[in-house]
């Protein structure tokens, strides 16, 4: 009975506890048994989807104790559920009706069953495999003589029972989510850290986050271990998934009690694209993107090394919105950037780097939005394998630019819009800017007039650093001398300015890294200016084109950057002493701005070059002759423009007003009227340098202005009348009268009538003309997104005066008709053309 158990386990455990009774039997001793203390043996360790099983049918029959944490432990006496110990089937004692574990130093044949399931969703058998068991009471802890199971299978531990506990399990640390690789595979350890002196196990969750933003519980799993591991296997688990881990902690004498869940911070496995900057303007400035991935590098092979670096090439493309009409907006320093692999260290196994920059492109296209993104990967690893990371988007912020205007006499319109009149002759600075080393000087003469002081433009050179293209004609006779180019570089390999000649040479325009240019409508009798200023330099400008800071009352500065009232004084200012300017020195070794190389990276197509990060959308056909100054940076003569064609074929004028005054004649404001020599300048054979004696004049003093009429008796009425006629009827004027507005028009046939009164010469009627063209072009290429509502205007720069009427009209240009030539058609070619001349025409042009 009972009662009668109870007796003779009080007696034995007297019998026990007196001094010499009775000894120990020899399985009880150190000696006499294995203790087995493997903590996956735990019912309370889940072992789904452990690797590594315990399977005792290898175990040596024998003697065994079980501990847990170094504290005795026993087999279970109930059933214990399938994939459980560390095992699949667990081995639990069975102590059923009338059997019962035996008391101190007393000694019991039992029966050990396996739990079983024969089918993964069929019901449970707990004692599927029986396996006999002796259990010997040593008093303070039981050993079991046990022999090895039928098949794998794994004898079961549990520790002893405490009272419930008061105060639950300690939280663990907050999980930190790592990967590693072996091999080809790429394993997420989920790591966190307990502080406790009693036996410890784990609850660990693994979830990812959905499409839709829900978490995706993956995998639940139980350890006594302070980490758990789930593997990337690209079917689960790919690249690019946000996942997360969870623990929670319970003692394993009481797992039933499970402490509070503690959530890991979002682990991105796969690559992630950093830039410095997400807005950006149009400013030519460089920023950093770095590229890089929470997940090793695989080599070509497919394997992740661990004894060299690896390698990855990403291919990079952007896409601009509204790239299909207004081109793209954003340049990469390269298309192709290498992902290097490092030892996985906080998150990071790998980084590449690459820069970007906003293209200035001078089009008012607002604020655009361009993404960054990486082309799918080719990979021999299956994981790496098609992976598109996540793309990343930047805003382009649009920067205006700003223009100034030196035309004819020159009449002056500075970047902020003020007018005023400079008849000064010498070299003087026109642009300088404190952002960029870029700086613009210019040279006049006298020009046109036989009774006023006037002044015209016949030289410019325009300086980016070491480098300097002059575009000359001061160094000879008005109306006889032709602008020579001239290349001047230090290193002419690194030459970055861009050249380009549109009309035959009659337009020749400089462009600059910077988004800057400076273009000569070249004449007989100089040259008149268009200089741009891309929106970087607003606030950095100084000279005779202003200031740029949207305010026109300073544009009138010292060096210093003081206002100036009176203008003479302003102009005076920025002359230069004789044998100071860019025309007598080669370009200080003054460092230029570091010209990267930039790359468009489309999706279809890409290509690199120094000028990428600047687009300007001409209309009027240009051809690049960079290439040929850069190879052979010596002077190249250029043929005079239309303009200059046509009035020397009726006998310059100008010439002639030069000749008909004496040299000793005074003009009034007290200017001397210079020597015209018979040939050009003295100046040193192969040598860009020459004697400019307008240098050495003193600077004009201001005269009474010309008044009505004209010696010649033209009167104000009738100058009106004959330059509305000849600027607002012209070609460029009809065309793009509703880009250009009637203010231009108006200010455009001002500058007509002021030649006229101070020339009093009928030739300079079309002298503005090529400033209603290049204001015509400006607004074109400013309003690019409407290109099909302004084609009559897009025409008639292509093709001025319409091919004269003797030529048809292309995207690029005038295709002549046989017998005539030039851009526009207007002269006899000296030869018959055929069609074959016609077809080879059009494919060069």
């Amino acid at each position: 009975t009972w009662s009668d158990r109870w007796r003779s386990r009080s007696l034995q455990a007297a019998l026990l506890l007196t001094p010499g009774c009775c000894m120990p039997p020899p399985e009880c001793s150190p000696d006499g048994h294995t203790v087995l203390q493997n903590l996956n043996r735990s019912t309370a360790f889940s072992s789904s989807g452990l690797q590594d099983l315990i399977c005792d049918h290898s175990l040596t029959a024998g003697w065994y104790r079980f501990q847990l944490h170094g504290r005795p432990a026993r087999m279970p006496t109930q059933c214990v559920p399938v994939n459980h110990c560390g095992t699949q089937a667990p081995v639990w004692l069975s102590v059923g009706e009338g059997d019962f574990l035996p008391g101190p130093l007393g000694v019991q044949q039992l029966t050990a069953c396996a739990a079983w399931r024969i089918a993964p969703s069929g019901s449970r058998d707990c004692c599927m495999f029986r396996i006999p068991v002796t259990v010997r009471n040593c008093g303070g802890f039981y050993v079991y003589l046990l022999r090895p199971t039928q098949a794998c299978m794994g004898y079961c531990a549990e520790g002893r029972s405490r009272p419930a506990e008061k105060e639950p399990p300690p939280r663990p640390s907050v999980p930190v989510i790592s990967s590693e690789a072996s091999g080809h595979t790429v394993l997420l350890r989920c790591s966190f850290e307990v502080h406790s002196n009693r036996s410890m196990g784990f609850v660990v969750t693994w979830s990812r986050l959905s499409p839709e933003g829900r978490k995706e519980e993956l995998k639940q799993e139980t350890t006594v271990h302070t980490s758990a591991v789930i593997e990337l296997d690209g079917f689960n688990l790919r690249l690019g998934d946000k996942i997360f881990c969870s623990s929670s902690s319970f003692f394993l004498e009481s797992a039933d009690i499970r402490g509070s869940a503690v959530e890991s911070a979002e682990f991105f496995a796969g690559i992630r694209l950093k830039p410095a900057v997400t807005v950006l303007s149009e400013d030519a400035g460089l920023h950093q993107l770095l590229v890089e991935t929470s997940v090793p590098v695989p080599c070509p092979e497919g394997s992740f090394s661990s004894t060299q670096s690896c390698t990855l090439p990403l291919e990079i493309s952007t896409n601009s919105q509204g790239e299909e009409v207004l081109g793209p907006d954003l340049s990469l320093s390269s298309c192709v950037l290498v992902l290097s692999q490092t030892p996985c260290t906080d998150g990071l196994c790998g980084s590449g780097l690459t820069h970007f920059s906003a293209i200035t492109d001078f089009v008012k296209d607002d604020n655009r939005t361009t993404q960054i993104s990486i082309k799918p990967i080719i990979s021999q690893n299956f994981l790496w394998n098609g992976y598109s990371p996540e793309p990343v988007q930047v805003l382009v912020r649009d920067v205006p630019s700003a223009y100034c205007y030196a035309f004819t006499d020159p009449h002056m319109i500075t970047f902020d819009g003020r007018y005023y009149e400079n008849y000064q002759i010498g070299t003087f600075v026109l642009y300088k800017s404190s952002f960029w080393p870029l700086e613009v000087h210019v040279r006049q003469w006298e020009c046109g007039s036989l009774v006023h002081a006037a002044s015209c433009i016949c030289g410019v050179v325009a300086r980016d650093g070491g480098d300097a293209v002059a575009l000359d004609m001061c160094n000879g006779v008005m109306g006889e001398t032709q602008p020579q180019l001239r290349v001047k570089s230090r290193d002419p390999s690194r030459n970055s300015i861009r050249i380009s000649e549109s009309y035959q040479g009659r337009k020749v325009t400089m462009t600059f890294p910077s988004g800057a240019f400076v273009r000569a409508d070249v004449s007989g009798w100089g040259m008149s200016l268009t200089l741009r200023a891309p929106g970087s330099d607003r606030t950095h400008t100084e000279g005779l084109c202003g200031t740029f800071d949207g305010d026109p009352d300073n544009d009138f500065h010292s060096a210093g950057g003081a206002t100036l009232e009176n203008l003479q004084a302003f102009i005076s200012e920025w002359r230069l002493p004789p044998g100071s300017s860019l025309f007598d020195l080669l370009p200080s070794p003054r460092s230029s701005a570091e010209v990267h190389r930039r790359c468009i990276c489309q999706q279809t197509a890409s290509f690199c070059s120094r000028h990428a990060n600047v687009r300007f959308s001409g209309v009027i056909p240009a051809l690049d002759v960079t290439a040929k100054h850069e190879r052979r940076n010596e002077t190249q003569q250029l043929r005079p423009g239309r303009l200059a064609q046509r009035s020397q074929s009726k006998g310059s004028p100008f010439r002639n007003s030069r000749k008909r005054v004496p040299a000793s004649t005074q003009r009034r404001g007290g200017r001397t009227r210079r020597r015209v020599p018979n040939s050009p300048r003295q100046h040193q054979r192969h040598s860009s340098t020459y004697f400019f004696p307008e240098d050495h004049e003193p600077a004009a003093q201001p005269e009474t202005a010309p008044a009505w009429p004209t010696p010649s008796g033209l009167t104000q009425q009738r100058a009106e009348a004959q330059c509305r006629h000849a600027v607002t009827e012209s070609d460029p004027a009809s065309s793009c009268r509703r880009l250009l507005g009637e203010q231009t028009l108006r200010r455009a046939v001002a500058m007509c009538v002021s030649d006229l009164q101070l020339k009093d010469d009928k030739s300079w009627l079309r002298a503005t003309i090529p400033l209603l063209e290049n204001e015509c072009e400006r607004r074109l290429a400013e309003e690019a997104g409407h290109q099909e509502e302004h084609q009559e205007a897009a025409d008639a720069l292509r093709c001025p005066d319409r091919c004269s009427g003797n030529g048809q009209c292309s995207e690029t240009g005038c295709v002549c008709f046989p017998g005539f030539g030039t851009f526009d058609c207007s002269a006899p070619s000296g030869r018959r053309r055929n069609s074959t001349d016609c077809r080879r025409a059009e494919r060069l042009l």
